[in-house]
């Protein structure tokens, strides 16, 4: 089974979600909320996202088009992973070419 994480803004657009999937494409869900209000993008191509030095409740994700993604669940989080990886560049939304 594979896994989705979605993030919306608000409740209603779950809602929404959950009413399209099962009535248009006859689709159960399971929904579960997720602790995580910070979302980044990793801009180095180049870096090796298993070796990255994170805190523990930081989650190591791709999003759709295979680009890696971190979530955090607090902001010291994310200042936390750019003092322990020397290098790193995040972002708050994709840059594309």
């Amino acid at each position: 089974m594979e896994e989705i994480i979605v993030g919306v803004v608000g409740v209603l657009q779950f809602e929404v979600l959950e009413y399209r999937l099962k009535s248009e494409y006859n689709v159960e869900i399971r929904m579960e909320q997720l602790s995580y209000h910070h979302i980044r993008w990793i801009e180095n191509k180049e870096m090796d996202v298993s070796a990255l030095s994170v805190t523990s409740d930081t989650k190591k994700v791709k999003d759709m088009k295979d680009n890696p993604i971190l979530l955090f669940t607090h902001p010291w989080g994310v200042q936390t992973a750019l003092e322990r990886n020397e290098g790193l560049k995040l972002s708050e939304v994709l840059k594309t070419d």
